[in-house]
């Protein structure tokens, strides 16, 4: 899962510790697309909202250095169209910072903290058009149960907040299957997808949900 780079590895080691050792740095690129169906009001008026496809992109960068937290990338787009000129847009960017806390070929846990930037538009079709530019510091965990000699594995990741009148949730969970090949891993997964997004004072007034099915693929170097 993780491509080698002994010399570099071996020489910041020996800056960092004074001793040369050989660690890894590892690459993930990993794309979505999920089956979205929507539910729920922007400003206390409901929607007949239309099903669509929407991706989700990522990038994440894990390391040796030791208390440094790994690094994650993310972009989510969510938006739907409901009658008229109702129109709800809940895309956002996640900035994730995190640490591995197990990672042993078994089980894997990863424990750490979000940036959600949301840069989309709700209109409820009346005189209400809110820019949705804000964003919110948010919990991220990941769990993955690995079934060892199969390739096979179980997961679940997500983000939270809870506190100033904002109550929103991200999370997936899912099985994939993984296939080892020479310069990288790819994986294969699919799964279930809910964002929840429940507001009366943060630039707009909303309780959405954004839910459905998705496939996707993840390479790691």
């Amino acid at each position: 899962m993780r491509l080698k780079l002994s010399v570099v590895a071996a020489c910041l080691a020996t800056a960092l510790t004074g001793t040369a050792q050989a660690d890894v740095l590892g690459v993930k690129l990993g794309l979505d697309l999920q089956q979205n169906s929507v539910s729920g009001d922007l400003h206390s008026t409901g929607g007949d909202w239309d099903d669509s496809y929407q991706p989700s992109g990522y990038a994440a960068f894990e390391h040796f250095i030791p208390l440094v937290p790994n690094v994650m990338l993310r972009y989510n787009q969510q938006e739907s169209d409901g009658q008229g000129s109702v129109k709800a847009d809940l895309s956002n960017t996640d900035l994730v910072a995190y640490y591995e806390l197990l990672d042993n070929g078994a089980v894997e846990l990863d424990l750490g903290a979000s940036y959600r930037l949301y840069s989309g538009k709700l209109n409820d079709g009346a005189l209400n058009q809110d820019n949705l530019d804000e964003g919110i510091l948010m919990g991220y965990v990941r769990g993955q149960v690995n079934l060892i000699g199969t390739g096979l594995f179980v997961f679940a990741d997500g983000v939270l907040a809870s506190y100033d009148d904002r109550d929103i949730s991200d999370y997936k969970a899912g099985l994939g299957w993984e296939l080892d090949m020479l310069a990288l891993d790819l994986a294969i997964k699919g799964g279930y997808r809910q964002h929840s997004f429940d507001v009366s004072d943060w630039g707009t007034r909303a309780d959405l949900e954004f839910s459905g099915a998705f496939v996707g693929v993840e390479l790691s170097f």
